[in-house]
């Protein structure tokens, strides 16, 4: 993390925000310690970083993730930080796309993803890493 993107105790006072000596604020976007790894096509090997405000997948321009895939809906899935105890958790939902999101060959709706799940839409396969 550079030293420019953490907020001192003094700016942190001069916006309001209550600190406390110890204190060092993260930035919004803090990482998630968690990626998805392209396991095959022409992205294979691809890292895609797992925002703290999640991700979005699917065939239009606006996910973060575009798969130009005509068995993958426009807006497909999305992933779903939570809080957890230590770690976040992250979350893979559906978003009722036709031809289905699948993890480790189960079609899901909605489901928390464990370090070296396989995560499949259309013809692309992920794999899910979590430290």
């Amino acid at each position: 993390m550079e030293p420019s993107e953490l907020t001192t105790e003094t700016e942190a006072n001069a916006a309001g925000k209550r600190t406390t000596p110890e204190t060092l604020l993260l930035p919004d976007e803090s990482p998630t310690f968690s990626w998805l790894v392209a396991l095959n096509g022409p992205r294979r090997g691809k890292l895609y970083r797992i925002k703290r405000r999640g991700v979005t997948i699917g065939r239009e321009t606006d996910n973060d993730i575009i798969l130009e895939d005509e068995t993958v809906s426009r807006h497909h899935a999305r992933l779903l930080v939570e809080p957890g105890i230590g770690n976040p958790q992250i979350y893979i939902q559906d978003i009722a796309s036709v031809n289905g999101t699948f993890v480790n060959g189960e079609r899901i709706v909605r489901q928390l993803l464990q370090d070296e799940d396989h995560v499949t839409i259309g013809d692309a396969v992920f794999s899910f890493k979590h430290l």
